[in-house]
């Protein structure tokens, strides 16, 4: 009777023990199945919301940097600018932007009758359209606009307005739904009647306020 029981008593625990450790029990496995489904639905919510967020949506904001104008040296800018989403992809931009620029002695830009102290600003108002690449929290962008300038202490013959063109790229960051900070890179060229271009580059960073999502 004992070499039988005890034959028995170490079948069932050889019998007890390799289930439990072949198979994970069966709350292991339903956690396991809806986290798979919880990821699931927040990456279909979070890409529907990056590809939709932008129709309709409105940014205002402005940014402060450096400019520079051929024949002059570097000098402090300012820029405001207002957004809305055209589509998905694609916004309308409104910017408005100036800069003080101190000219070089020898300038070939420069009138005859300036000085090394005199400064020259220049004055831009150009609507432009974006193409955007949502990427999680931050948005690259790059775009192409028309614009009219003016400018003063270049020379008698370009004081007044001019039509020309610009080019942006840069790159904005969601710190929230409705934070934006942003960097842009901006190039403007003006054909002037006199055969002198100046191109006119400017590099801003600021923040701007997003709505109507």
């Amino acid at each position: 009777m004992s070499v039988t029981g005890s034959v028995s008593a170490m079948m069932e625990q050889d019998t007890d023990t390799r289930p439990r450790s072949c198979q994970p029990s069966a709350a292991v496995c339903w956690f396991l199945q809806a986290l798979v489904l919880a990821c699931t639905c927040l990456a279909v919510v979070a890409f529907t919301g990056r590809a939709h967020a932008a129709a309709g949506q409105w940014q205002a904001g402005g940014r402060l940097g450096a400019a520079w104008l051929d024949g002059a040296r570097l000098g402090p800018s300012i820029e405001g600018y207002l957004r809305h989403g055209l589509a998905d992809s694609v916004d309308f931009e409104l910017q408005v932007l100036t800069s003080l620029h101190p000219f070089q002695p020898d300038s070939k830009s420069a009138p005859a009758s300036s000085t090394a102290s005199e400064p020259a600003w220049a004055f831009g108002l150009s609507p432009g359209v974006l193409y955007r690449w949502d990427v999680l929290r931050a948005v690259p962008f790059a775009g192409i606009g028309l614009g009219i300038y003016e400018w003063s202490g270049v020379n008698r013959e370009l004081n007044r307005a001019q039509f020309g063109v610009s080019g942006r790229l840069g790159l904005d960051y969601l710190l929230s739904r409705n934070v934006v900070m942003s960097v842009q890179a901006s190039t403007h060229l003006v054909m002037a009647e006199s055969s002198v271009r100046l191109p006119w580059f400017q590099l801003g960073v600021g923040a701007a306020h997003a709505w109507g999502w």
